[in-house]
């Protein structure tokens, strides 16, 4: 799957479709946690109508109580035979993560295929790079799961791909962190091989304004990772993280040479920065915030 995109023929389609110029500036987030939340109230200070589900009845009346139009949905029950009125919109952005979900790539296969007769025009879902297997860097060519999970995950991406959406985005995440995801607690004080893998992640911050620029542009490629261009060890990163927090740092035997998630695509097609550039001054600031707090 290529980043590459025949600007002229999509957009075109999207003047056929109302996406041009970011006409209907309406998002329905199907998953309103960890990053759906901090999204949907993101978009809703840009001016988008914004609308999105949990599970959750008491999320979603806080939720609605702070303008975002949410009803009580899950995906694990039987679907409803029309595209919920609550979610109407242009764009819907898929963020519901494999744990969550019994048969994933079906569930999230059947959602996006009901999106499509619903009217939906552009949709994006946010996969992971479990996706790349073996060794080395990994750009958006090169997807081969060596994983179940990596294999499920592709599985969902192809059945998202081919849901009748005029556009379709699977944004490929690393490791997330930032928010209430942190990571001197992932793997303080227990044992790992591979302590020179490199790490592969992407903080709250920069995916919250990723996304938006994204729902901006009008025409999409199909893939696109998201990974900090750092990528130290995971010993170094996971015992720092874990020091900091005054927890007992991981302990790694061998070393390993891993992978490397290339994550340039994305910023260069938006013109748009990692802000995170050095996990380690990361880090620092995050652990100064929390001392000031």
């Amino acid at each position: 799957m290529s980043t590459n995109v025949d600007t002229e023929s999509c957009m075109e389609k999207g003047m056929d479709k109302g996406v041009k110029n970011n006409v209907a500036k309406s998002v329905a987030i199907v998953g309103l946690g960890w990053l759906g939340e901090p999204l949907a109230l993101a978009l809703l200070s840009q001016g988008y109508m914004v609308s999105g589900s949990t599970t959750s009845a008491d999320k979603a009346e806080r939720l609605a109580n702070a303008g975002i139009n949410t009803m009580v949905w899950n995906i694990n029950e039987p679907l409803p035979a029309v595209w919920p009125a609550a979610l109407a919109a242009n764009t819907v952005v898929l963020c519901v993560p494999p744990g969550k979900v019994e048969n994933y790539a079906t569930a999230l296969g059947e959602v996006a295929r009901l999106a499509a007769r619903g009217g939906v025009q552009r949709l994006l879902f946010t996969s992971a790079t479990s996706v790349y297997g073996g060794l080395g860097l990994k750009t958006e060519d090169d997807a081969n799961p060596d994983s179940e999970r990596g294999e499920r995950m592709l599985a969902a991406e192809q059945a998202v791909q081919s849901c009748g959406v005029p556009e379709v985005l699977c944004l490929r995440l690393s490791g997330l962190v930032g928010g209430n995801r942190e990571p001197g607690r992932f793997l303080a004080g227990r044992s790992f091989e591979g302590g020179d893998e490199p790490i592969n992640l992407v903080a709250q911050q920069d995916l919250l304004r990723f996304i938006p620029a994204i729902l901006a542009k009008p025409c999409w490629p199909s893939t696109l990772n998201v990974s900090a261009p750092h990528h130290p060890s995971r010993r170094d990163f996971y015992c720092q993280a874990a020091l900091l927090r005054n927890l007992p740092p991981p302990e790694f035997s061998g070393g390993g040479q891993g992978k490397s998630i290339d994550g340039s695509a994305l910023s260069g097609w938006l013109g748009l920065s990692y802000q995170v550039t050095d996990w380690f001054a990361w880090l620092d600031e995050r652990n100064a915030k929390t001392a000031q707090s």
